[in-house]
């Protein structure tokens, strides 16, 4: 999410496209099942280069990943409860994604739900979360940022940025203490403390088009991803998708896919860290497709992202992982989203450096559609099955170089304590934590 003042971002937007004025209609929660059916210590200071950490001792700076022509893909061929994930090896990492369902309905928006949320992480024992259909500063959500507050109920280091001990935001490019919240122009926002990190991407704000009723540019929607020690954030940024955009006249209807950031823009995002012209440009382009006329005889869809995060094991070698929430109609726009989530990928595997990649999120597709753009560029489904119903949305793919094991779809309803500061150990409640059946899981190692 890019939380950055008002005034900031006024001054920004002047010097880019002014934006069409605010719309007020409602953004329409695709439904789950609407899928096409088909077959160490820190340094007290980081490095002005963009989200560059400090060295840390043994591995390297950078290793460069090897060739893995037989990856290890061991999984559950049926679904499996919370507490039946198995417990993670020496050397795993547990990945989950996890669409939190904001835009579904109140009942995922409560406090109370956010702690089951919180719980469901802790039973998976997951130390990466990929969240989709994150709220921030949206009175349906008590303007809450949903994925900060779900964090800091699983990472006690955390809670100091809701209770207000960081209050000041710190451009993404200069350098920051180790607890800091760090802002780009792109709609990329960082919250590191010793223990990790979340990374929130803005896919639209309120002043774009209405979240709830909200329409502040304040008021922002989109993904996050949360990584944990002793994985390092070393770069992130936001790029939104592709867009329809329909012009009706008369009883004609003429249909346009939009695209934001170039082939040769993607490539230069992926060639080592960002500068700061590379985010601005990046920046004119996601506020080029967020603000698509969207009233009158102008419709555009809804806009959706990918937030790119890389992260550096202690190994020293650097993985890429990238959040989506792709469109859930028409088929033809999720094949140009897909088709240029693709892109994001081949682009950030080669690099320099080359990395392994991981995408993964809610797909709204089913995998086959996943598979003709994926495969090209080296990916393998790890998690999400080849049925035919909404179920296996949320998926997982990888480059070969990652081994996985223990992948799953995980059932969403927990078992949680609704009032955990209350002092009484006994009281549980159940609940489905999200709209979605499942969400996936994996250990990379």
């Amino acid at each position: 999410m890019s939380l950055w003042s008002p005034a900031a971002r006024k001054a920004y937007l002047q010097r880019t496209a002014p934006k069409p004025p605010a719309r007020t209609e409602l953004p329409q929660k695709p439904a789950a099942t609407t899928a096409k059916p088909v077959a160490a210590q820190q340094s007290p200071v980081r490095f002005q280069d963009s989200f560059t950490p400090a060295p840390r001792p043994g591995g390297g700076f950078f290793r460069k990943p090897e060739l893995n022509p037989s990856p290890i893909r061991h999984g559950h061929s049926e679904p499996i409860r919370p507490n039946e994930v198995p417990l993670k090896r020496p050397g795993g990492t547990g990945v989950l994604t996890f669409n939190t369902a904001n835009g579904a309905g109140a009942e995922y928006r409560t406090p109370q739900n956010r702690e089951a949320q919180a719980e469901l992480i802790r039973k998976s024992g997951a130390s990466i979360v990929a969240f989709q259909e994150v709220d921030s500063g949206v009175s349906r959500s008590g303007e809450v940022n949903t994925a900060l507050d779900v964090v800091a109920r699983v990472d006690d280091s955390f809670r100091v940025f809701m209770n207000g001990g960081v209050k000041e935001s710190i451009d993404i490019h200069e350098p920051a203490p180790p607890t800091a919240k760090r802002t780009g122009s792109d709609g990329t926002t960082l919250y590191q403390t010793p223990e990790g990190a979340l990374v929130t991407g803005e896919s639209f704000s309120g002043d774009d088009r209405s979240i709830g009723g909200d329409t502040g540019a304040n008021a922002t929607y989109g993904n996050a991803i949360y990584v944990a020690a002793p994985q390092q954030v070393t770069e992130a940024y936001t790029v939104v998708l592709p867009s329809h955009t329909t012009h009706a006249e008369g009883r004609t209807k003429t249909l346009d896919t939009v695209t934001g950031a170039s082939p040769a823009e993607i490539a230069a995002l992926a060639d080592g860290q960002l500068t700061p012209e590379e985010r601005d440009r990046l920046a004119a382009d996601n506020e080029r497709l967020r603000g698509l006329p969207n009233s009158g005889a102008d419709t555009a869809s809804e806009p959706r992202s990918a937030l790119v995060t890389r992260v550096r094991n202690p190994d020293g070698t650097e993985q890429t992982l990238i959040n989506v929430h792709v469109a859930v109609e028409p088929e033809s726009l999720r094949d140009a989203q897909l088709a240029y989530i693709a892109q994001i990928a081949a682009a950030e595997s080669k690099g320099p450096p080359a990395r392994e990649v991981m995408v993964m999120g809610d797909f709204n597709s089913y995998s086959e559609q996943v598979r003709e753009h994926f495969a090209a560029v080296g990916l393998e489904q790890v998690v999400g099955g080849p049925g035919e119903h909404g179920g296996n949305i949320d998926q997982i793919w990888t480059t070969s170089g990652i081994d996985t094991r223990n992948s799953a779809q995980v059932e969403t309803e927990v078992g949680f304590d609704p009032h955990p500061n209350n002092g009484n150990p006994y009281e549980r409640d159940t609940r489905d934590t999200t709209d979605h059946d499942y969400v996936g899981y994996t250990e990379i190692f």
